[in-house]
Order: structure tokens, then sequence, then C-alpha cells
């Protein structure tokens, strides 16, 4: 069974009308919607905003639901100066930027006692993923995705991160996700779509390119799904 997380309503729900049987399941505080997709078992939910609702909703999917794999959907902010509003960004691997132990001699974004800094996705999600956005033509780039519980509207930041971890996006959730993946042995993908361009036009951005944003991620969500091999 494939997992599907996005942080709003607005990012799981053409998802859920595309679904087919489906039933809802309620835990956690949480609403999870069980069908099928392109005739492959999903189930997927909106977890709320940030890294501790994503990882709490990975960690249900995977005791309650038995999920094989897990993609995460939503919007994102650029960070490399050639991605547009609208391009897609697949996760080669994530990091929490704002785990900072740099006091305890830790670099930036390790986390204690784990020694791990860059979450990597699954390679067969991954060319899943592209062979999607080849199908619908979509520009996208492959690459690092960057979490963090932190709205970025700043240049200087979006450069230090850019110069730091070579990411090409900032987002909310993708990295939490990638944590809880790894540490129970599931594989897991991030899908962002570019809502804008993280800078002091963030706000105003955000709202304009949303909806647009949102139906190329669920575009791409689907696609993979329909790649998926069936078992």
């Amino acid at each position: 069974m494939i997992g599907i997380i996005a942080a709003m309503d607005s990012e799981v729900r053409d998802i859920k009308s595309a679904m087919e049987d489906g039933i809802k399941i309620h835990h956690g505080g949480m609403t999870f919607f069980k069908g099928k997709l392109h005739q492959k078992e999903v189930v997927a939910v909106k977890s709320g905003v940030g890294k501790v609702n994503a990882a709490m909703c990975s960690q249900v999917l995977i005791d309650i639901f038995k999920v094989s794999s897990i993609i995460n959907v939503g919007v994102a902010g650029a960070v490399h100066p050639d991605l547009e509003i609208g391009d897609i960004v697949i996760s080669e691997d994530s990091c929490q930027y704002d785990m900072d132990a740099r006091a305890f001699g830790h670099p930036r974004g390790e986390i204690p006692n784990m020694d791990i800094t860059f979450f990597k996705a699954d390679p067969t999600l991954i060319k899943l993923a592209e062979q999607a956005a080849e199908t619908l033509k979509v520009s996208y780039r492959t690459g690092r995705i960057m979490t963090a519980d932190l709205g970025v509207d700043s240049k200087q930041l979006k450069e230090e991160l850019r110069e730091e971890f070579d990411g090409l996006c900032v987002e909310m959730e993708g990295a939490a996700v990638g944590q809880v993946a790894m540490l129970n042995q599931v594989a897991y993908l991030v899908i962002r779509s570019i809502s804008d361009k993280a800078d002091s036009n963030l706000t105003d951005d955000y709202k304009k390119n949303l909806e647009a944003s949102i139906k190329n991620g669920v575009a791409m969500v689907l696609g993979i799904v329909k790649e998926v091999p069936s078992v």
C-alpha cells in the first residue's frame, strides 16, 4: 500500500477525489482516506503543517496501515535560482536545516546521536517520478529538499541555505517524513511544486500561485502511482 501525505486539505483534496472505493478512517486526530488509484491500494491523509505533524502521520501510516512507501506532496519556496513558479522538485534526499546543534560540535542539520543529516529518497520512486514528469511534460529538477518549521522570505537565508546545503527548495514537512521512513526502513519520496521564490514577495506569490502549484503536485502523484508496477 502507498501512503500519500499532504500538509493541507487543498493539497490532498483532488487525490481523494480521484480515489475509488474510498473509506474514511479516523486515527490520532487525522482522517485517512483508504482506496484505490489506478488499481493500486493507497491511503491519503492531511497531516497538518510542520515536522511534528508530518512525523506523527508517517508513523501512523506505517503502524496502522502497513504502507510500503510514503509520498509526501505539497508546495515549496524556490531556493535554486533556475526554479520557476509551478516547477516540480523531486527529492534525491532531504534535510532538516533548523536542526542546529553546532554548540555541541555537530554540523548544522546533523541530528545528534544519529550522525545523519540527509535522508535519501527511494531510488525506484525517484525514477517513477522522473518518468511521470516526462510524461506530463512538466519542468522538474531532482535534488535536495530542505525542511524546517520556518517560512522563508529572506534573500540572505536563501543564499545561506544554498551555500551550506546545496538544496533546491524549502518547505516544512519532507525531511520529517524522511526521518521516520528511514527509521522504519520504508521507502519515501517528496514531491514539491514551486509556489513562490522564498523572498520578500512570499505572501503575495504564495496566495496567487497556490492552487496552480497544487494542481501540478497532484498530477505528479497520480502519475507516479500510475507508474508503480501492479503486484
